[in-house]
């Protein structure tokens, strides 16, 4: 990849995460300083690490949600012909 192409996608990117409607993502790219750069970094992948292990945990306990099926039938109801 050239160095203009690296840099077209390194434009797109950063337009993308100016506009997109992630919340924090923007405030990433906006952020003045390194320091505030860094703690909105660490906001949105704690909080994406964070969905991701609900995910987890909701996913598991469906998944071993126990269950059984009756069935019943009545034969005195039936007429043999």
């Amino acid at each position: 990849m050239s160095a203009e192409q690296s840099t077209r996608v390194c434009d797109y990117v950063r337009k993308f995460a100016e506009t997109t409607s992630v919340r924090g993502v923007s405030r990433i790219v906006k952020a003045g300083d390194g320091v505030h750069r860094v703690l909105w970094t660490l906001t949105v992948a704690s909080c994406a690490a964070m969905l991701v292990y609900q995910l987890t945990c909701v996913i598991s306990q469906y998944l071993r949600y126990e269950f059984s099926t009756v069935t019943k039938e009545d034969i005195r109801s039936r007429t043999v012909r």
